[in-house]
């Protein structure tokens, strides 16, 4: 066969042989291995084959020219040994043969459970159980030669591309219609408080899709499991939402039944209630040249502008179980709890911006600024403090934010009153130092008068 084909690639001549390397034709793959993680390996690792081969000068040229003019590639037997292209079903296995052997990945300190925890995933229990060939496979999420480490930013795996890497098959509304599976999600994504963080505001840290679902191990989390994804990232929020009367509740969806977007949401929209301390004041801040005596409402609209919308969202939930929203007691103790949180912010942001605008003048409040990162830590405590719904504990953290901005706000007080009696004892200073100046001003005319004559007034000649 290889003789009939070198000999019609030459027009019946005898062809000019070459013993060449797969970049002869595939100068394009070759390049794209040449610039990834993998530029160590040869070809024959992944495909079978031989490292060089011997090939018709005219069949390396139809084979290389191929892509640019679109001519079918005449191509050649590559020989017993080769296996080509892995096929979807073997990819992972054909990606394992490195990375689940300890020996291979040892010197690169790189993880050998990958492929285990593939199988276990949504994807590969598919892709293993049905030969399902639409679910992702390696080369899927980190490419085919153009593999490139994760911490890079032209990596699929990049935490700033993981989103759209997903997007790819979950943003697909033609294949998720065949699973019965929401598109929705990757934009509920990009919306929430995670993906603003990550797109926008560009925070490797904020969380990803592989974050909350893993990655070789992608699986949903199920409700039951929410709390302790969450908790990944929020300990606290966490070990106190388990401490309260919610948390062994079957119907209660954890953590997004209040952040997850509400109602027709698919708990991707997540949104978040406090806004950062310095933020809230200055948003305070913003407000009082509109509002020089704000009422509470118009604070808490200022500082937390999503909150009401949050609660809009949780309290239909709440009416599951607690159907009379004014005479619920339970709900009533939330509401009572949800004022002195709010008015401890209130206080909070009063002090902070008195802080603030005194900093700016000529008194010193070094020692008062001082104090009131006491006041931030407890109004940081607070956030993950109410998930336990325990409105002594809660009452108890606002007592003690409270006592240290009135330790500031006092302070502040005795420096503006030192401030104010020094300014007052200014103005006998400045008194006498007007009426020195005038008694030297009179004694310098009564001098000039005595002792300078005035110079005789010459005539004019006509």
């Amino acid at each position: 066969m290889v003789v009939g084909l070198l000999w019609a690639c030459s027009g019946g001549a005898a062809a000019q042989v070459e013993s060449v390397t797969c970049a002869a034709c595939h100068a394009a793959q070759q390049a794209a291995l040449a610039g990834s993680v993998h530029a160590s390996l040869k070809c024959e690792e992944c495909h079978g084959g031989d490292a060089k081969y011997a090939v018709a000068a005219d069949v390396v040229r139809l084979n290389r020219d191929a892509p640019s003019t679109g001519q079918p590639a005449p191509g050649f037997d590559h020989g017993s040994g080769f296996t080509g292209r892995p096929a979807r079903l073997q990819v992972p296995e054909s990606c394992g043969r490195c990375h689940a052997d300890a020996e291979r990945m040892n010197p690169y300190g790189l993880r050998i459970d990958q492929l285990a925890r593939y199988w276990t995933s949504g994807h590969g229990k598919a892709l293993k159980k049905s030969g399902d060939k639409n679910v992702a496979v390696c080369t899927d999420c980190h490419g085919t030669h153009d593999v490139r480490r994760g911490h890079e930013l032209g990596s699929k795996t990049h935490p700033f591309n993981v989103p759209a890497t997903c997007a790819a098959c979950h943003g697909n509304r033609e294949l998720m219609a065949t699973y019965g599976l929401p598109t929705e999600i990757v934009d509920e994504y990009r919306g929430s408080v995670h993906g603003t963080a990550l797109l926008e505001g560009q925070d490797a840290g904020a969380p990803t899709c592989a974050t909350c679902h893993g990655n070789h191990s992608a699986v949903p989390p199920g409700f039951a499991n929410v709390g302790a994804v969450c908790g990944q990232c929020h300990p606290q929020a966490a070990k106190n939402f388990a401490t309260s009367i919610h948390s062994g509740a079957a119907e209660f969806r954890g953590c997004v039944e209040c952040h997850g977007g509400g109602k027709d949401r698919h708990f991707h929209h997540i949104e978040r209630i406090t806004k950062s301390p310095e933020l809230m004041i200055q948003r305070y801040t913003y407000l009082l040249p509109a509002q020089p005596a704000p009422t509470p409402d118009q604070v808490a609209e200022a500082i937390h502008p999503d909150a009401k919308q949050i609660m809009t969202h949780a309290l239909p939930l709440c009416t599951t179980c607690h159907e009379e929203l004014g005479e619920d007691e339970s709900l009533q103790k939330l509401f009572r709890m949800l004022d002195d949180i709010a008015g401890a912010e209130r206080r909070y942001v009063q002090s902070g911006q008195r802080l603030e605008q005194m900093a700016q003048g000529v008194v010193l409040v070094d020692r008062q600024r001082f104090l009131f990162q006491d006041a931030k830590t407890h109004l940081i405590e607070l956030a993950p403090l109410q998930h336990t719904l325990d409105a002594e504990k809660v009452a108890s953290k606002v007592g003690d934010l409270n006592v240290v901005c009135d330790r500031v706000d006092s302070e502040l007080d005795g420096l503006q009153t030192g401030l104010f009696l020094r300014e007052r004892a200014l103005i006998p200073v400045w008194g006498f130092a007007v009426l020195f100046a005038v008694l030297l001003y009179v004694k310098y005319k009564q001098l000039k008068a005595r002792c300078v004559k005035p110079l005789p007034v010459s005539g004019h000649h006509g």
